[in-house]
């Protein structure tokens, strides 16, 4: 027998048709709590005129620049980078990688892209690559533990990737890729 929450937590949009072959959208509970009146338009800024990553991260960096941001655990313990730290430290790669010329650009759908690659678990490592692309434009495309080889293939060879950030563990599975694809005719990892 369902037991009935007290909590709702949304609710399903019905004052617009749902799209063919889609249910109705899911509206989450909290748009009233933050005075969203306009669901077609839903924009909710953490603070006025931020209103990119960059933006908030630059803003920390200049409101509290001397706290602890991004932390690894070391044992017991976590060893802390603070905000002003990281973002130097995400700069600076930012610079090697486009002098590097690591992302090259890369034309598709009428626009011009640079792609960089990451595949790590959740670590201060991911979000520094993640933030030095932000400074130089690049577009993270990530790349998860569960992808198996043909997704891979596919990621790589749809966005003309050159260059992967990876963790240790998925180096071997990379070259392991690298490797298999030296006999495939139909799709080729080339730009690796």
């Amino acid at each position: 027998m369902a037991t009935k929450s007290k909590f709702t937590y949304g609710y399903w949009r019905t004052d617009k048709a749902k799209e063919d072959g889609f249910s109705h959208e899911l509206i989450s509970s909290d748009t009233a709590k933050v005075g969203i009146t306009d669901l077609d338009v839903l924009e909710t800024l953490p603070h006025p005129g931020v209103d990119t990553l960059f933006k908030a991260v630059q803003r920390n960096y200049d409101r509290i620049p001397n706290n602890e941001w991004l932390g690894t655990r070391a044992g017991d313990k976590y060893e802390w980078m603070s905000w002003k730290d990281s973002l130097d430290y995400a700069q600076n790669l930012s610079y090697g990688i486009k002098k590097l010329g690591l992302c090259p650009e890369v034309e598709g759908d009428g626009q011009t892209f640079r792609f960089l690659g990451i595949q790590s678990k959740n670590r201060k490592e991911w979000v520094l690559t993640h933030v030095a692309n932000i400074y130089q434009t690049n577009t993270t495309v990530a790349f998860f533990d569960t992808l198996g080889p043909d997704a891979c293939r596919f990621i790589v060879k749809q966005t003309e990737l050159s260059t992967i950030a990876v963790s240790v563990d998925f180096v071997k599975k990379l070259c392991q890729l690298k490797i298999d694809d030296q006999g495939m005719d139909d799709v080729k990892m080339t730009s690796l």
